[in-house]
């Protein structure tokens, strides 16, 4: 399930300073609180993260989707760009609050 896609991250976001100078990329951090939003737009947050794996790097202004899906007890989170897997994981979840 599409949990949010993204046309890229503005190189003007404060978050990037430092995340490298010269060669900036979105740290893992955003990606997860990214992920994070997607969930709560469907009732739930990550309780922990189990396992997060990073495989190619996310530059600010390349378009980007996270996906999920939900199982029983963990969860499997990818965030993609075109056929490009850029990061996964697997993480518990909790219902939301309200």
């Amino acid at each position: 399930m599409q949990l949010m896609r993204s046309d890229g991250v503005s190189a003007k976001s404060k978050f990037l300073d430092g995340h490298f100078p010269g060669n900036p990329i979105v740290p893992g951090a955003i990606l997860l609180g990214l992920a994070e939003q997607g969930l709560r737009d469907i009732g739930y947050e990550i309780k922990c993260v189990q396992r997060m794996k990073f495989l190619r790097q996310l530059i600010p202004g390349q378009p980007f989707e996270v996906t999920v899906e939900i199982g029983d007890p963990l969860a499997k989170l990818a965030w993609t760009s075109g056929t490009d897997t850029l990061a996964s994981a697997r993480v518990e979840l909790r219902p939301t609050d309200g």
